[in-house]
């Protein structure tokens, strides 16, 4: 059994996703955040978009955006029966466990820098589309402790726009 079933099996799997439909605004964003535990566990992690016109996704590490000016969204246990919780926490003002941070393009008024890690040009009406690569141990991201992440889907052209985000990951103690 490979070690991403295995995690889902045991308790430790965890998925989120948002759906944005944007106006017909050339560069308008929507994004899913949260920040890794400064803990021993890591979130190993794999993203998959969809839109239904031209736009581009990328992944921003360490940016800075005002703290609670997006929503929230569940983060769910991929095994139904586990009691387990994700130890990703949101980026409001009042971090909660469990739950990611989402945007539009309003709330991401105040998003300034970041480490552009990935971008990806998405065709209009293509998806799904994975990020990183074709397969698991190459799309996988296993993300740095103690730090903010943002995925960003942005228009490409004045199109309205269905945005779609969805992160899925496991959390393993590191190795190295």
């Amino acid at each position: 059994i490979e070690t991403d079933h295995h995690e889902i099996h045991g308790g430790d799997s965890y998925t989120t996703h948002f759906d944005n439909t944007t106006t017909n605004s050339d560069n308008h964003r929507t994004a899913v955040g949260f920040k890794t535990p400064n803990t021993t566990e890591r979130a190993h992690l794999v993203i998959e978009v969809t839109s239904s016109a031209p736009s581009e996704f990328y992944i921003l590490e360490a940016p800075t955006i005002d703290d609670g000016v997006g929503g929230q969204e569940a983060i769910f246990d991929r095994e139904r029966n586990s009691s387990s919780i994700t130890t990703m926490i949101e980026l409001s003002g009042t971090p909660t466990v469990s739950t990611s941070s989402t945007y539009i393009e309003a709330q991401l008024a105040t998003l300034v820098g970041g480490l552009v890690m990935s971008h990806t040009q998405l065709v209009g009406g293509t998806g799904p589309k994975a990020v990183g690569g074709d397969s698991r141990g190459a799309q996988e991201w296993v993300l740095k402790q103690n730090t903010k992440y943002l995925f960003v889907l942005q228009n490409v052209g004045a199109n309205t726009n269905m945005h779609e985000i969805e992160l899925d990951w496991y959390e393993h103690v590191s190795v190295v």
